[in-house]
């Protein structure tokens, strides 16, 4: 009965992502969300510290210590456990994370199957529909992470039995990215995704005075305050240079300042106080004629970040090696880091859960995996050499793992020690997500594009956002 009701909930899912579909496709150019190309950037761009590329599959070099998962947390994790397990991916990130596994786990097998991220969640839930068979590990990427939360009964509640997760020993402003409306915890984030603003520190020098990070930030501390930076740019740059490279930066440098109330709250359309609020910062910034065209993920938009134009640009932890470094590979010294107007945010991240419906036996080994990768010292090491980012394992920030050093690219300056002064700001946190969120982002790429090319308004672009949802999701009310 259970299985039966976890494919219906999955066909109507599959239902409602393809008239999300055919809305988005009416109109967008065939603009698609960037969630997939978020993926594919963490995934396919060089990675700028040392990585051990060996399939963790492979690993031989086994070592003769305590656990890495450790026995508080359910399941007693040991070394002796063996199995294999299947992990649906959309690139080599979970490979270069979790490299080392196999030195607490020599006789746990991974089979990583890739798929293209664009596809992922379409076949994560048709196999679901169809009663497939599922991987032991499936991706929860941040654009569709609120469709999976939805799907009760589906995924394995990881901070009951059998496997005890401790959510105190998880940064605390990221567990709404991680658990559902009752508070269940279904998926466990790798990554510390929280957002530093990064800028060009020819083109502060040069419009502004200078180019130290916290000069910058005691000039800029409201979004008001760059809206007037936007009209400096404008009026000396001879259209040359611009604030944000285009209306889709400045969306997701500001969309994660917003997180008082989730986009959608008890059948209600609550984005008021959120995504309106971003409409109008998009509104006023492209009204001072000092933004950008680009169009993210574009390859005009990756070209646009070695030609030294852009002063602004939202930039998450991973976004710094897998943005500007690998589009960027002939700079040394030009960015700077700061944090954003009223704290900082956060945005991207994979998260990792186990289907119900496999068999227990193959739980415990997901769960080893994991734990492993996301709440393990061991497992935090492991990640944050391959991809220069934090996990949000908090033990793991007590040590000297996270200490950085100065960063050549960013002008000397400690940028991994700036990315936590941010994640301990207390004014960082992260929104709710919803079964909604795909949706919205879905039916507002078009409307960021008209945003940038000054054809609508914010008014005018928040209400088109909310009559695509209602279309979409005609149960909902404003």
């Amino acid at each position: 009965m259970k299985k039966k009701n976890i494919m219906k909930k999955a066909f109507a899912l599959l239902l409602a992502l393809q008239m999300v579909v055919s809305l988005a496709a009416c109109g967008n150019g065939g603009n698609g969300s960037d969630a997939g190309n978020k993926a594919d950037a963490q995934d396919t761009a060089n990675d700028t510290q040392s990585t051990d590329t060996a399939d963790a599959a492979d690993t031989t070099d086994t070592a003769d210590t305590a656990d890495a998962g450790g026995s508080d947390a359910g399941y007693a994790m040991d070394k002796n456990l063996s199995g294999k397990i299947t992990i649906w991916t959309w690139g080599d990130y979970e490979i270069k994370g979790s490299s080392k596994f196999n030195d607490y786990y020599p006789n746990i097998e991974m089979e990583y199957v890739q798929f293209d991220s664009s596809e992922y969640f379409e076949k994560v839930v048709t196999t679901l529909a169809s009663g497939g068979e599922m991987p032991d590990v499936v991706l929860f990427e941040s654009g569709v992470r609120g469709q999976f939360l939805a799907m009760e009964d589906t995924w394995e509640v990881l901070n009951g039995a059998p496997y005890n997760a401790d959510t105190s020993q998880l940064l605390d402003w990221a567990l709404p990215l991680c658990t559902n409306t009752n508070g269940d915890l279904l998926c466990v984030q790798v990554d510390n995704c929280v957002g530093a603003w990064a800028y060009d520190r020819n083109l502060t020098k040069k419009y502004f005075g200078t180019d130290d990070p916290a000069e910058l930030e005691a000039k800029f501390q409201t979004l008001d305050d760059y809206v007037e930076a936007a009209k400096v740019v404008a009026e000396q740059g001879n259209g040359e240079d611009f604030i944000f490279g285009g209306a889709g930066d400045i969306k997701d440098a500001v969309r994660g300042l917003y997180t008082e109330e989730a986009w959608v709250t008890d059948g209600k359309i609550t984005m008021d106080n959120s995504y309106k609020k971003v409409y109008e910062v998009v509104d006023e910034l492209v009204a001072t004629g000092a933004v950008g065209k680009y169009v993210a993920w574009t390859p005009a938009w990756n070209a646009s970040w070695s030609a030294g134009h852009t002063v602004f640009t939202g930039c998450p932890t991973w976004y710094a090696s897998h943005v500007l470094k690998s589009n960027d590979t002939e700079s040394e010294g030009r960015w700077g880091l700061i944090t954003p107007p009223g704290g900082g945010y956060s945005n991207g991240g994979t998260a990792y859960a186990i289907p119900s419906c496999i068999d227990d036996s193959q739980k415990e080994l997901a769960w080893a995996w994991i734990k492993y990768l996301t709440m393990s010292e061991e497992g935090s090491a492991n990640f944050y050499e391959a991809h220069s980012t934090p996990t949000l394992y908090k033990p793991a920030y007590e040590g000297d793992l996270y200490a950085g050093e100065p960063d050549p690219f960013f002008g000397g300056q400690n940028i991994m020690q700036k990315y936590l002064e941010i994640a301990q700001n207390p004014n960082t946190k992260a929104r709710n997500v919803t079964k909604y969120d795909g949706t919205i982002e879905s039916i507002d790429t078009e409307l960021l594009i008209q945003l940038g090319e000054g054809n609508i308004h914010a008014e005018e672009a928040y209400q088109k956002l909310k009559e695509g949802l209602l279309a979409a999701a005609p149960e909902l009310t404003e």
